[in-house]
């Protein structure tokens, strides 16, 4: 678990650093994320093979269920550290292009980029502490950075269409907002295992997910309200 851990922390890590070299190139952060990159994929390999090997002892049903699950945190870990990277390789794209987002674009990117990490700090801390409070904060913030980044393809597409930024930055960015709602997903299944495992239901991730936004709790809709706040009014502030 400890292991496992670290790996999301590193992960976590490179998703912080790649996503502000959209905005400035800096080629010792690109040296870094790639090493720990490196160190991430061997991560995954290592512990899935060590978890692996467990189910071949005797396991009560409860170590059973556990290393099933470390297996699956393992795998989302590992999709949050590649996303990173292709962030960090789009970044790379626009720069050698000699390319640049507008300003506009680039404010929309700083307001994603603090729910994202945002997103990130409380997934990590729900999983390093079978926080399942900070667990349950997660799919409503997941919610609103869905509804962020439909916002802003709707706003991209119609600069492209205005002709306000070229083709180069325009499929850069929507490449961007992809592999940001898709860490978002990750954060989002993360925390809803966790969520599953306190209450002891076996359900998997979607299931769970649907139940949370068919029958929102009082909390849900609290926390919610409060990531609209910070994330949604300051984006209809920037369009306005």
């Amino acid at each position: 678990k400890s292991a496992v851990v670290k790996m999301s922390r590193r992960a976590a890590r490179n998703v912080s650093l790649s996503t502000p070299l959209l905005l400035k190139m800096d080629e010792d952060v690109v040296s870094a994320i790639n090493v720990r990159e490196n160190l991430i994929d061997r991560m995954e390999v290592e512990i899935s093979n060590y978890l692996i090997k467990m189910t071949d002892q005797e396991l009560n049903d409860d170590e059973s269920h556990e290393v099933t699950e470390l297996l699956n945190f393992v795998t989302e870990f590992e999709r949050i550290g590649d996303y990173a990277v292709n962030i960090m390789e789009k970044a790379e794209e626009l720069y050698d292009k000699e390319a640049s987002f507008s300003e506009s674009a680039k404010k929309e990117l700083q307001l994603l980029d603090a729910a994202l990490e945002r997103i990130l700090v409380l997934t990590d801390e729900a999983f390093e502490n079978d926080d399942t409070q900070k667990a349950a904060q997660v799919e409503p913030l997941e919610e609103i950075i869905d509804i962020l980044v439909e916002r802003l393809r709707d706003q991209h597409i119609k600069r492209l269409k205005d002709g306000a930024c070229s083709i180069d930055t325009g499929v850069v960015y929507l490449d961007v907002l992809n592999n940001v709602e898709r860490i978002s997903d990750h954060c989002s299944n993360i925390a809803a295992r966790l969520v599953g495992m306190e209450a002891g239901e076996d359900y998997d991730s979607h299931t769970l997910k649907n139940m949370m936004h068919h029958n929102p709790t009082k909390e849900y809709m609290l926390n919610y309200e409060q990531c609209r706040k910070d994330y949604l009014i300051p984006l209809e502030q920037l369009e306005a």
